[in-house]
């Protein structure tokens, strides 16, 4: 969570992006703000910065900061985020609504159907080709 011995000592909350802010937010109250669409640009949230992929929006935020004196140091940082494990990209953690599918039922079908040996197979265009032993 938060390292004490690290930063400014200001706490940031982001619920929709952050699995342990998500968690803290719904404790204390928070809402869930999502920043991001699905292509990962900012969205209508975030004013000035909508429509920016979110690194091209670091780069404005901070060039924004340093352009009306706000800016107060720029130090080298490792980021601790996740990244995908084929390609090395940031992970951004996205709040999305989510749907299940009981698969017992399912299951049961397919498998009689393989038991049976009855497989319909489509292949490109409108003819049915059946599988049968």
């Amino acid at each position: 969570y938060v390292d004490k011995d690290f930063g400014t000592g200001v706490l940031k909350i982001s619920p929709g992006h952050d699995h342990n802010d998500y968690l803290l937010a719904r404790k204390i109250g928070l809402p869930i703000l999502n920043v991001m669409n699905k292509l990962a640009t900012l969205n209508d949230v975030d004013g000035l910065f909508c429509g920016l992929d979110w690194f091209k929006a670091r780069e404005k935020l901070w060039a924004d900061l340093e352009e009306t004196g706000l800016a107060v140091k720029k130090e080298p940082h490792t980021l601790r985020v996740p990244r995908s494990q084929r390609g090395g990209e940031v992970i951004e953690p996205l709040v999305s609504k989510q749907w299940f599918i009981h698969m017992e039922p399912l299951a049961e079908k397919a498998l009689l159907a393989v038991e049976e040996k009855n497989l319909p197979l489509y292949l490109r265009g409108s003819r049915r080709y059946t599988i049968t032993g």
